[in-house]
């Protein structure tokens, strides 16, 4: 269904010459722009290729929906798709899409990695913001609209990544902030050597495609329907790096031990297990319907059952404890059944998840860091870090442990 290809995309004005510069109607091809920004959206030999576009292109595919591509800089794409001669443009933060009455963002495609560079030693960088340092950011980049935003001392701003570090090492200003996926070439291109530089995280910026609210009234049900597809084909983008999984564990491990070192979570799991073990898979279901169908009751026996467990004030203290960077610790038995969460989870039945088939029923010393989930309502980002549990290493997991951090909270310790 699809107009254009991956392997035969066209471009730039050869693109922009199959569409007509008239207003779109539902009827039409639609038609996004976007702009070269690598490692998003990147020409690859005669293709427009990239992170983000391949996501793009791959939903598309999945929903059937044929499209057309033109580059464009930005203010520019923005403004065709304000007056109608464009459906959508794609990859942009949310910052980017502030109007809601004129279209919507979808789930992320790709996110932004952004990172503190200095030549400081380790541990400054972010307190530099604060105490009124100079800083830099590249001309035009949503590193630097949220610098400014924020108030923070900005002495000018670079037109490319290795400008913006020859800056730095220059000694103009004390702290740059970049996206990580450009970091690496600016730095070769402006010669520098990496020893040098110190780099702390700060934040992520998702990325996703901005759609026109005329394109969503011709096309009703399609945001919902493109976002269900985005968790397929934006996968990859939304992992954690080598350096992140290592920081995330290691405090996952840090709260799964404290846990584990009360005495009655193991008895508590084996006895969970004894009753739900038995139970047929439909019987188990059927609990699992009911708890979501009365999860607003207290007084449901299966939610109260849950809630009032003394595990759940234990999951509450631990998660309380953490200052912010534990959003949820769910306690689950060898069927896969809830028997302690904080906060109140979703569901009861986890052993049709990934946290459930991951660890369990691999054994102990198993652990699964799933990928990186955006809350469009929160702007929240979280990863959910899980474990089998158990005492004997000879025998089966008696259940498992999920964890969930507030990834940025983790990975910057704000």
């Amino acid at each position: 269904m699809r107009l254009v290809t991956m392997a035969g995309r066209l471009l730039l004005g050869a693109l922009a010459l199959l569409v007509p510069a008239a207003r779109a109607s539902a009827a039409e091809i639609p038609r996004f722009l976007t702009n070269i920004a690598p490692p998003y959206q990147e020409m690859v030999g005669d293709n427009l290729d990239g992170t983000s576009m391949r996501a793009f292109d791959c939903v598309m595919d999945r929903l059937g929906q044929r499209y057309q591509v033109a580059l464009s800089p930005w203010l520019r794409a923005h403004e065709q798709v304000r007056q109608g001669l464009a459906q959508g443009v794609f990859s942009v933060a949310p910052d980017a899409a502030r109007d809601t009455d004129a279209g919507r963002l979808s789930l992320p495609l790709a996110l932004e990695r952004w990172v503190w560079v200095t030549t400081a030693p380790a541990g400054a960088i972010p307190a530099q913001v604060r105490t009124g340092l100079p800083v830099a950011a590249v001309l035009g980049s949503n590193q630097l609209k949220w610098l400014q935003a924020h108030e923070a001392n900005v002495d000018g701003a670079a037109r490319s990544g290795a400008q913006l570090l020859r800056m730095l090492v220059g000694g103009r200003v004390a702290a740059v902030l970049m996206d990580e996926a450009e970091l690496a070439s600016a730095r070769r291109e402006a010669g520098i050597d990496a020893t040098g530089l110190t780099i702390a995280f700060e934040r992520y910026m998702p990325l996703g495609v901005y759609f026109s609210a005329a394109f969503l009234k011709a096309y009703p049900g399609f945001l919902e329907r493109f976002n269900a597809q985005v968790p397929h084909c934006a996968a990859a983008n939304m992992a954690l790096s080598s350096a992140e999984r290592r920081t995330a564990l290691a405090v996952a491990h840090k709260v799964r031990d404290l846990l584990l070192a009360d005495p009655t979570v193991l008895p508590a799991l084996a006895a969970a297990w004894q009753v739900n073990g038995s139970k047929p898979v439909q019987q188990i279901m059927m609990e699992d319907r009911r708890y979501q169908a009365h999860r607003d009751q207290t007084d449901d026996p299966l939610v109260a059952g849950l809630r009032d467990h003394p595990l759940s004030a234990a999951l509450y203290r631990l998660r309380a404890a953490s200052g912010g960077m534990v959003s949820e610790i769910l306690l689950f038995d060898g069927a896969g059944m809830a028997v302690a969460s904080d906060p109140l989870s979703s569901d009861l039945w986890q052993a049709d998840e990934r946290k459930f088939s991951m660890t369990v029923a691999k054994g102990l010393d198993t652990a699964f860091i799933d990928n990186i989930a955006f809350d469009q309502s929160t702007s929240q980002f979280s990863v959910q870090i899980s474990f089998a549990v158990g005492g004997d290493p000879s025998a089966p997991s008696l259940g498992g442990l999920t964890i969930g951090l507030n990834i940025e909270r983790t990975l910057n310790g704000k």
